[in-house]
């Protein structure tokens, strides 16, 4: 039943693909990773409620300035997002530590389309519920994602008052897989999946992590130096 579920999730969400990810290449190019001259692209993530994971090609970001260039492996390349700009214009609605998320970072196969790896971390703020009285406490948290297996989600649960969907990576009862989507060069879009780690009070959670969905487009304008991706962080 689960796996019917996934694959039922991914028919609809093609369908939304092809409408909200064709709007977008008409709007700019979607990112070229065939070229490997380093310059300046945007990025625009899938931001959907945090109850729905399973959620996708519904509603997006605005446009975050991203960094493209050679990772100085043969046939890889870089996209890097600066920590500020996440915070700032995806995290805004959520209470955060300033200046605590790293530079979101993938690295992509440039002749599949493979997302090798897509990194993040930071500090979110959440009021646990310890029964009689709660509290604010900073939870940690490092996100990685890929396009190689896909993974997935339980079903919801509340721990210290908090919703959580625990990560999961097989086909069996409780377990929605969601397949990963390499990068599509006719429409920028992209899915890498993978998990969440997050800490506090001395214990882990392990949940499913929803930040692996992205279009990238290519912006106009002259390639700029790595310094100036420095200077706007």
């Amino acid at each position: 039943m689960a796996r019917l579920l996934a694959l039922a999730r991914l028919a609809i969400a093609a369908l939304v693909l092809n409408t909200v990810a064709g709007a977008a290449a008409r709007a700019a190019e979607p990112m070229d990773l065939r070229d490997p001259q380093p310059r300046w692209i945007s990025a625009r993530f899938e931001n959907s409620p945090s109850d729905q994971p399973g959620q996708l090609a519904t509603q997006y970001t605005a446009d975050l300035a991203a960094w493209f260039e050679p990772d100085g492996v043969s046939n890889r390349v870089r996209v890097t997002i600066a920590g500020s700009a996440v915070e700032t214009g995806w995290f805004q609605k959520h209470r955060l530590r300033s200046g605590s998320f790293s530079d979101f970072v993938w690295i992509f196969d440039a002749s599949s389309g493979d997302v090798l790896s897509a990194r993040l971390r930071g500090t979110l703020i959440r009021r646990l519920d310890f029964g009689l009285f709660g509290s604010d406490v900073d939870l940690p948290f490092e996100a990685e994602m890929t396009t190689r297996s896909a993974v997935g989600f339980e079903a919801l649960r509340r721990t210290l008052g908090q919703p959580v969907f625990p990560f999961c990576e097989r086909a069996e009862c409780g377990c929605t897989l969601i397949a990963p989507v390499r990068y599509d060069a006719r429409t920028g879009y992209v899915n890498a999946v993978g998990s969440m780690v997050a800490r506090a009070m001395g214990a882990a959670a392990r949940t499913f992590s929803p930040l692996g969905e992205a279009i990238f487009s290519e912006r106009d304008g002259a390639p700029r130096a790595r310094d100036d991706f420095a200077a706007a962080r």
